[in-house]
């Protein structure tokens, strides 16, 4: 991975971010997924996966004032494009552990929201969901300006 740039503030969301998982991942997994099962070890591993890949771009980064991440977040937002039908989507992907959830927002322990994790622009996904499979195209990607606020 070449070196990433960030915002400052975008590195500071990330940091507190893996704090945050690092304290409430047990919490999380017995909460949503209590018996010991593959969706339980995909979980964790998403979890694992994540974490490393967050500290490694942290490691690499040059500091700018763009509030960008180079790919799919906790807190970022994402556009997406249906490669079945052409439409195009946004979705703010988020924790589980939210009290609710507004319109366009998904965990990022859902179909969609594992599928998209740690993906970059251009990539395209497949998602298992309940529905069906669905296969989309990842067009940007941004840190929510809600979470910049703070």
């Amino acid at each position: 991975m070449s070196n990433a740039v960030l915002a400052e503030k975008v590195a500071s969301v990330l940091r507190n971010q893996l704090a945050e998982m690092k304290e409430g991942k047990n919490e999380l997994l017995n909460k949503y997924f209590p018996e010991l099962s593959s969706e339980r070890n995909k979980a964790e591993e998403l979890f694992t996966s994540y974490q490393e890949e967050i500290t490694r771009l942290l490691k690499k980064t040059e500091k700018t004032k763009k509030f960008q991440v180079p790919f799919v977040t906790i807190d970022s937002e994402v556009e997406i494009e249906d490669l079945a039908d052409g439409g195009e989507f946004t979705y703010r992907i988020v924790s589980p552990s939210r009290r609710s959830f507004k319109n366009g927002e998904i965990s990022f322990l859902s179909p969609v929201g594992r599928s998209l994790l740690l993906r970059k622009p251009g990539d395209e996904v497949e998602v298992q969901a309940p529905g069906g499979t669905f296969r989309y195209r990842i067009k940007k990607v941004r840190l929510r300006e809600d979470i910049l606020q703070k």
